[in-house]
């Protein structure tokens, strides 16, 4: 599976090895575009088999991602 994120993530370099901690088998891309404009800069957003997820905090958004 894959998971993108956004590179104008505040906390990019953290999300992206959350992501990998969280994820190994996964293959972890940072985009300089995922089309979730506003919220990529303010909060952690990813695009996982097409659909958009966005939390308030990263261990969030990783279980959103674990739930699919």
């Amino acid at each position: 599976m894959n998971i993108q994120i956004c590179k104008k993530f505040s906390n990019v370099n953290r999300l992206q090895k959350k992501l990998t901690k969280a994820f190994p088998d996964d293959k972890i891309i940072v985009k300089s575009c995922i089309d979730i404009c506003k919220h990529c800069k303010e909060q952690p957003v990813a695009k996982v088999a097409g659909k958009k997820k966005k939390a308030k905090t990263i261990s969030k958004l990783i279980e959103k991602i674990d739930a699919l």
